[in-house]
């Protein structure tokens, strides 16, 4: 099955792994999945299918980041060069890994964002998630839950947690952290930050994002695949 038959698929929150601290620590969400419940409808738990050919190639964009950022892989002129082929032992990043390895030569970035997109990153993904006990995945019902367990001050929705940080940086003033520049520039390529500014504070926050992600590369590649 590949993503594009995922839409009937339902993802509600039941989560105690939120937001943790300034720390990249095992249980903070990664930047994949931070995306990825930001597309889900809060009301019925559905993801709109108008965002699921882009989300795919923004979960790519992500993962490829995130390795990045844990030192797995390198960029050099444009292309990803993986230098600690030591195994994580997380069957998703496993195996992003494995295929960068049998190349003979390094490939640009965004044929890697393209390649990974293609597969079944929406799914993995929610997987991941329901793994972890983030989300549930029920068939045919769309309910949210939204316990406070973490942030019992709050509505305690890992959404409600990666939205708020969001704003916070944007609106407040909060300083940021690079996978949250990764984040911004992934959802401004795929044309989300609509799921996280209203109506009346959009035109302010894109310029905002636009200049604190200025020069990301994952978020432009992803920004250019879509272009084509």
């Amino acid at each position: 099955m590949d993503d594009q038959q995922e839409i009937g698929t339902t993802i509600h929150t039941e989560s105690k792994w939120l937001y943790v601290d300034s720390g990249r620590k095992m249980t903070d969400l990664l930047i994949a999945e931070k995306l990825f419940i930001l597309t889900i409808d809060d009301e019925r738990g559905e993801m709109p299918a108008s965002v699921i050919a882009a989300l795919r190639f923004g979960l790519a964009g992500a993962l490829l980041a995130e390795l990045t950022l844990a030192n797995k892989f390198q960029l050099k002129e444009g292309r990803l060069l993986l230098i600690d082929p030591i195994v994580t032992h997380d069957g998703l990043f496993d195996e992003i890994m494995g295929m960068v390895a049998l190349e003979q030569k390094p490939r640009k970035l965004i044929y890697w964002i393209e390649v990974i997109g293609r597969k079944q990153t929406v799914r993995e993904v929610a997987e991941r998630l329901a793994g972890r006990k983030v989300i549930s995945i029920e068939k045919e019902r769309y309910p949210w839950i939204s316990p406070s367990i973490a942030y019992p001050q709050v509505d305690g929705s890992a959404k409600y947690c990666v939205k708020q940080r969001l704003r916070e940086i944007i609106l407040a003033k909060d300083q940021p952290e690079a996978a949250d520049i990764i984040l911004f520039s992934l959802l401004r390529a795929c044309q989300l930050l609509r799921l996280v500014f209203t109506s009346d504070e959009r035109r302010s926050a894109s310029k905002k994002v636009e200049a604190l992600a200025k020069g990301e590369i994952f978020g432009k590649s992803v920004a250019k695949l879509l272009e084509k």
